[in-house]
């Protein structure tokens, strides 16, 4: 692990008077630095001199923690004020990470600042509850250190993701991550900020940068460093924190508000599609060269919401983080691939590669059909694909890909092969599906098919919104989309949305007891209890048998008070589900029998 990503222009900052940044000077710290945590390499503490103390104050492997329940097992990370280790909780032998604060600062005044900030973090932390805020566990005082233990995480910050894979090639020496990654990433962040944005009242997090912005290996996002967010103030300034580069103009003068963290996270994406540093921008530290001046592959849609994001102007930036997330996710799909090889095909070198700059837009391409030259192929490997035949179905799309190098089908027959291998090639599929698009960019199945990527290979649930949502745009009447659509938001705990989308797809198919069984579950537990009453009497209607949905009915009568009707359906299910019998002594104590 690593502390402050040290590409950063500038590391955070606490001044009391500050003066308008220039691009080619920072502001001095003279602050402690709150502390990032990552999972790439041990950095050596700060020496003496800098407010750090040496590494044998650090905690051994083997030293227990508050009575023996955590057992340090090695140090992940460390800054000017603290230290994160890598443990385990001994009561569920599970790993955790716990994070010291150090003792080790030049005045009263830093350590009032540190404690501050680490007592901060845990309380806020303890309020929380989002997927990309990883959970705290215990804060304790021990040997008159302070000490938190949260969620371990095991992924590497957006800088270091950068630094590894960050290799799309732009002009004059920009470099980034692909926009698709980009993408994800910004619609993850916008959903926290937007979570912390709604607080009462709103939570700021002031110091949002790559090295604060942790990506697991299913590409899930992680915000880190609570300690600096506070709560608005809109009556007095705040003490003034911010990284030089990421912070935006009202935020120098101690007055962040809740789009002061959207303009750090448009620098954010910026920074990671271009790797550009703010230092050097011209005639300001605000004034950020369009993204498409350096990494032209890059949409002119994606940009727009990024460069939105980033005006000086509060006005102009996006109302709120959910407005910007919603922009993010009805982004038209990407259809720009980086010419990264052709799809192989044995013994046919003699052909055009599919994915050269000469042949990405062909001047009159066959779309999704199986009327020309391929079509018996195609019409061959589909056949094999149903059959589980998959690699007979790819020596037929081969025969078809010779025929009609430029069929939209034959592409997304090429991405389905590769998705049904096993193991799955899964980049490989997304570069197939991404060329059927490129053909036939209106095509809601090779939508939908890239969305099943995201949600059953890649287990990325969030990441599979905008290819459904496309995918529903261009047909909206299809079951599966909407129900794949409903658990990718059911799995990351967007309810309302859930609910909407199983009542589409229960209206279009409303013989699926499935269906009306999920829109009862989360209208029940949104406390909708008339949509519940009518999904489960819909489940009962195809299926009297269904025990299950007859006792979640009950259930929902008790809640709207018809207890008569709640202990008439309780009772049916008593000899068939056990826990029933408490159930409806409950409902009979109400009914005063």
């Amino acid at each position: 692990m690593s502390s402050n990503y040290s590409s950063d222009p500038n590391k955070a900052a606490s001044m009391s008077n500050p003066a308008t940044p220039q691009s080619d000077r920072a502001l001095p710290p003279v602050a402690p630095q709150p502390l990032s945590l990552s999972n790439s390499s041990w950095v050596e503490p700060a020496s003496p001199g800098s407010g750090g103390g040496g590494s044998q104050r650090r905690l051994a492997a083997g030293i227990v923690l508050s009575g023996g329940r955590y057992r340090i097992e090695k140090p992940v990370a460390a800054g000017g004020m603290g230290a994160v280790y890598r443990a385990i909780d001994t009561r569920f032998n599970r790993p955790c990470a716990v994070k010291e604060m150090l003792d080790e600062f030049q005045s009263d005044s830093e350590r009032t600042q540190a404690v501050e900030w680490f007592e901060r973090e845990a309380t806020l932390l303890l309020d929380l509850n989002h997927p990309c805020i990883p959970r705290v566990r215990d804060f304790f005082v021990e040997g008159g250190k302070h000490y938190l233990v949260m969620d371990f995480i095991d992924g590497r910050t957006l800088g270091e993701v950068l630094d590894k894979v960050g290799d799309v090639v732009g002009n004059n020496g920009a470099r980034g991550v692909t926009e698709a990654r980009a993408r994800s990433w910004g619609q993850q962040v916008c959903s926290v900020l937007s979570y912390l944005h709604r607080q009462t009242p709103p939570i700021i997090f002031r110091d949002l940068k790559p090295s604060n912005i942790m990506v697991t290996e299913h590409d899930e996002v992680k915000l880190i460093d609570f300690g600096i967010a506070r709560t608005f103030q809109t009556q007095r300034q705040s003490t003034i924190i911010m990284t030089i580069g990421y912070a935006p103009p009202e935020q120098l003068h101690g007055m962040p508000e809740p789009r002061s963290d959207i303009y750090a996270l448009g620098a954010t994406i910026h920074r990671v599609l271009t790797h550009h540093d703010a230092a050097n921008n011209k005639p300001s530290i605000f004034s950020f060269p369009p993204i498409r001046t350096l990494r032209p592959d890059i949409s002119v849609a994606f940009e727009q919401v990024i460069m939105r994001a980033l005006s000086p102007t509060i006005e102009q930036r996006w109302i709120n983080a959910g407005e910007m997330e919603k922009a993010i996710i009805n982004l038209p799909s990407i259809t720009v691939v980086p010419p990264t090889g052709a799809i192989p095909l044995q013994g046919q070198s003699r052909l055009v590669n599919p994915q050269t700059p000469n042949n990405i837009t062909p001047s009159n391409p066959s779309r999704h059909t199986t009327t020309g030259p391929g079509g018996a192929y195609i019409t061959s490997a589909i056949g094999f694909i149903n059959q589980g035949r998959i690699e007979e179905a790819y020596a037929a799309v081969q025969q078809a890909y010779v025929l009609e190098p430029n069929n939209a089908l034959v592409h997304r027959t090429f991405g389905q092969i590769f998705a049904r291998r096993r193991p799955a090639e899964i980049d490989r599929a997304l570069q197939a599906y991404n060329r059927s698009l490129q053909l036939n960019a209106n095509d809601a199945e090779t939508h939908k098919l890239i969305g099943d990527i995201f949600l059953f290979l890649r287990r990325q649930p969030l990441q599979a919104i905008p290819a459904y949502t496309q995918s529903l745009r261009l047909n909206p009447n299809d079951v599966e989309s909407h129900q794949r659509l409903a658990q990718c938001y059911e799995d990351t705990n967007q309810l309302e949305p859930a609910l909407r989308e199983y009542q589409e797809a229960a209206r279009f198919a409303p013989k699926q007891p499935l269906l009306h069984q999920k829109v009862g579950q989360l209208a029940w537990r949104l406390n909708q209890f008339p949509i519940a009453e009518r999904a489960f009497v819909t489940v009962l209607t195809i299926n009297p048998a269904d025990h299950q949905a007859r006792f979640l009915l009950s259930q929902v009568y008790e809640n709207e008070g018809k207890l008569i009707d709640a202990e008439r359906e309780c009772s049916y299910v008593v000899p068939m589900i056990p826990a029933a019998q408490q159930v409806l002594l409950r409902i009979r104590s109400r009914l005063g029998r």
